[in-house]
């Protein structure tokens, strides 16, 4: 694979806590626009390895690169503005506002919430907002204060908050979680609808939307790594299903 496709590329990273090897040796490419979902049992280091691509967490060995730069262990903010955009499970977002604000403050560069809000509108083009609040299924919701969304809504506006940065990759830890069939559904719509757009890693259980997301899958197992394919193969690999599925596959 020619390195201009990467976008983001880990190498031998890994993470030792006192002594416990939380992940150890993890190597993995992404390609500009992929959509890959990192499966594993709780424990596998998932998490884990998000926390090190993102800066939360330093890591002990190994090297990350998004695109040509070398993000490895650079503090949180830094790799933000370089290009890497987080979305933990718990969906942190500004209650009080609107929607609609809490895009435009997502938006500026400046440090401040009121001096964002006081210059909006000379700095967000409209067309963007509503761009992707159509993405996110909140074109109807621009504004409806944040804290009276749903859960399922509220996760949205995250997400919306992190496309309107545009970042290269989007990390997703459990995007459905806590979500009802019907948002879950309406997720994955979202998801799909953005591949291409963005290079995006998901950390997900539900194994139905894996399916219905997935470009490529990365499976992870005590901290390593333990395979990586298409949906049907890594159904089909004996290791996971030891390791991970079972039986009963991606259902």
């Amino acid at each position: 694979m020619s390195e201009a496709k990467r976008d983001l590329y880990i190498d031998g990273l890994g993470v030792n806590f006192s002594g416990f090897q939380a992940v150890s040796n993890f190597s993995m490419v992404v390609e500009h626009g992929e959509m890959r979902v990192l499966l594993g049992a709780n424990g596998a280091g998932k998490t884990t390895l998000m926390d090190m691509i993102c800066g939360k967490t330093p890591s002990t060995e190994g090297k990350v690169f998004l695109g040509k730069q070398n993000i490895t262990n650079k503090p949180p903010h830094i790799i933000a503005r370089q290009g890497i955009g987080r979305k933990f499970q718990i969906p942190s977002v500004f209650k009080e506002l609107t929607v609609l604000q809490n895009l435009s403050v997502a938006a500026m560069k400046k440090s401040s919430v009121f001096a964002n809000l006081g210059s909006m509108k000379r700095q967000i083009h409209k067309d963007r907002l509503i761009e992707v609040m159509q993405l996110t299924n909140l074109n109807d919701k621009a504004d409806q204060i944040a804290g009276n969304l749903s859960h399922g809504e509220t996760q949205w506006l995250e997400l919306a908050m992190l496309i309107i940065r545009n970042p290269a990759v989007i990390l997703l830890d459990e995007p459905t979680a806590g979500m009802t069939a019907d948002e879950t559904l309406k997720t994955s719509r979202i998801m799909n609808d953005l591949k291409g757009r963005h290079t995006i890693i998901v950390v997900e259980h539900d194994m139905a939307f894996v399916r219905e997301i997935a470009d490529k899958i990365t499976v992870m197992h005590q901290g390593k790594f333990l395979a990586e394919g298409r949906i049907s193969e890594i159904e089909n690999n004996q290791a996971v299903k030891e390791a991970y599925l079972g039986s009963g596959g991606i259902a």
